[in-house]
């Protein structure tokens, strides 16, 4: 995989990309995938899986506005909604060429693939949406607390140690936002250098991450996604909501930073079986 920045008219999107240089446009390649990453993190966090999927096709993973290295949303704007992030991403898939594609999406990036398909289901072959949860009342409250505040750099440090334990937090607990022993993983925690690199991500967009989630926080997801028309698949908890819409199980649900290359090659095979029906 390699990193590589497109313009759009804001400033520049971040992203890594493998796979066909020419996918989608030679005469029987696989249709390029855009995937989009969950939060808090950034595309980083997705390479090795991408990396699997680089194998049969063309695969662009870019660091949502606002996160990892691409430009957050112009001040000017306030607050966007999440359309705006979804325009913006299609205005950086124009940029790199692609006339189609199909999405992938976990989290967040499940959110935005969905506005996506919406906005411009002419552009979007395939759909595939990874814990695209409905998020309510207590659960919603806690995850805006710990997920999507805006953390401002200050003097003392103060700030370094809230995005420290929300990254590390990532780890030792599940859901990610209930911090009670009862959610506590029963798994150790990952290696120094991989909580060092996680950490770079999450500090250097601490000041702007917070449009993303307030964008995916006012999406209303349920109604949105009972007017997808494009093919989808996603998880049995949300198969009902979607027409059409056909359920999977991922065959390896863990930290892709850390899976196998078997678990993780597996993984990218069950969606793309999906993508190349």
């Amino acid at each position: 995989m390699k990193r590589a920045f497109g313009d759009i008219a804001e400033g520049q999107v971040h992203y890594w990309h493998g796979g066909c240089s020419h996918g989608g446009e030679a005469a029987g390649a696989a249709t390029p995938l855009l995937y989009l990453h969950p939060g808090p993190g950034t595309a980083r966090h997705q390479v090795p899986l991408a990396d699997a999927f680089a194998k049969t096709r063309r695969v662009i993973v870019p660091d949502i506005p606002g996160m990892g290295d691409s430009v957050p949303p112009p001040e000017h704007l306030g607050q966007p909604d999440l359309d705006w992030f979804a325009d913006a991403l299609v205005r950086f898939a124009d940029n790199l060429g692609l006339k189609t594609f199909d999405l992938f999406g976990s989290s967040l990036g499940g959110r935005m693939c969905v506005a996506i398909a919406l906005k411009h289901p002419d552009r979007v072959k395939h759909l595939v949406l990874n814990r695209v949860r409905v998020m309510e009342g207590e659960n919603l409250a806690a995850m805006k607390k710990q997920h999507g505040p805006e953390v401002q750099p200050d003097q003392d440090g103060t700030y370094v140690w809230f995005v420290w334990n929300r990254m590390r937090n990532l780890y030792t607990y599940f859901p990610w936002f209930k911090y009670k022993a009862a959610n506590m993983r029963k798994a150790d925690l990952p290696p120094a250098e991989l909580m060092h690199m996680s950490f770079v991500e999450h500090i250097k967009m601490c000041a702007t991450s917070h449009k993303a989630f307030t964008a995916y926080y006012d999406y209303p997801i349920t109604e949105k996604m009972g007017q997808l028309k494009v093919k989808t698949m996603c998880r049995p908890d949300t198969v009902a909501m979607i027409p059409g819409a056909v359920a999977w199980t991922p065959v390896y649900d863990g930290d892709l930073m850390q899976g196998t290359p078997e678990q993780l090659a597996g993984l990218a095979a069950q969606i793309s079986a999906f993508l190349d029906s």
